[in-house]
């Protein structure tokens, strides 16, 4: 197995305060495995409790911290999950990315995989659909948890290389609003 590891970090937190930058990281790998495909793996240490960071995973509200306009939830083995990120999203747009759950253990992992993702959007539709995300949390602390995203199934060809290098960067994005929202309702909430 061969892996191919990168950094990718905030730059902004980084030329705002190096100090900082060190506990905001978010590491990415790339696993190329022995039938031709790829595992892409996102890893940060959230500020945060287990059971929030799963809360952000689990429900329509947490779901928005990682950026869509819209979420809605059937939280069972089996069900689906409908984000939007267009302003006027409601459910049953076309426009929507409908994820099915595969699997859960709730305030451990949930695992995913898109059964739609709207035509013309920043990925191939159909490519996206034969992989699956497989999100899980392990606790660092009592109030620090550690996430890590794993992309499984990733082929060689070139519309799943467009997929990968999109989710490289977008999921990085991705954790860095979850982080901050997160951070933001906790403050709120005062924990």
């Amino acid at each position: 197995m061969k892996a191919l590891k990168f950094l990718i970090a905030s730059v902004s937190c980084a030329l705002a305060n190096p100090a900082l930058a060190q506990s905001d990281e978010i590491t990415a790998e790339m696993v190329e495995h022995a039938d031709g495909t790829r595992t892409l793996v996102h890893e940060a240490v959230v500020d945060a409790p287990v059971s929030a960071v799963w809360a952000t995973l689990s429900t329509a509200e947490g779901w928005k911290k990682w950026g869509p306009r819209f979420a809605w939830f059937d939280l069972r083995h089996g069900g689906t999950i409908e984000t939007g990120y267009h302003t006027d999203a409601v459910r049953g747009d076309p426009r929507n990315i409908i994820h099915r759950i595969i699997a859960f253990v709730p305030d451990r992992m949930i695992a995913l995989q898109v059964i739609q993702a709207p035509e013309g959007g920043p990925v191939d539709a159909e490519t996206v659909k034969q992989v699956w995300g497989v999100y899980e949390l392990e606790p660092v602390t009592e109030a620090k948890t550690r996430l890590r995203i794993s992309g499984v199934g990733y082929g060689t060809d070139d519309a799943s290389s467009r997929i990968l290098e999109f989710f490289k960067t977008g999921n990085a994005y991705s954790i860095e609003r979850m982080k901050k929202n997160l951070a933001a309702s906790l403050a709120e909430v005062g924990e």
